[in-house]
């Protein structure tokens, strides 16, 4: 049975810490869920790095971690950043929504100002 290298075992953890199944992962970064599988089981043990990037973006996250170049997770920079990153993934899409739906106001709101 394959071993799950570091990146497999990475991709497991972020993805359990954000409670996203696979298929969610999957859907977030644009890869078949069979992929996402077949890191983390060691069944395929590296990804390209066009998947590397699409996944630590799905999962909020550095490829760093995800390579094992780093024990952060998530490493960010503001302390909203990081209060963001421990929400549930139904609530980050959720502040995601609110966040596009001010940002649509306010632009809404400057034009209407310029007129």
């Amino acid at each position: 049975m394959p071993i799950p290298s570091t990146f497999g075992r990475r991709l497991a953890a972020a993805r359990k810490r954000q409670d996203l199944t696979q298929e969610q992962l999957a859907a977030r970064a644009n890869i078949p869920a069979a992929v996402i599988s077949h890191f983390e089981t060691g069944v395929r043990s590296s990804a390209s790095a066009e998947n590397l990037v699409k996944l630590a973006d799905a999962l909020r996250t550095s490829v760093d971690y995800l390579l094992g170049r780093t024990d952060d997770p998530a490493p960010m920079t503001s302390d909203l950043e990081k209060r963001v990153a421990r929400l549930t993934a139904e609530s980050r899409d959720l502040l995601e929504s609110v966040t596009e739906h001010l940002l649509a106001r306010s632009a809404k709101r400057s034009s209407q100002r310029r007129e």
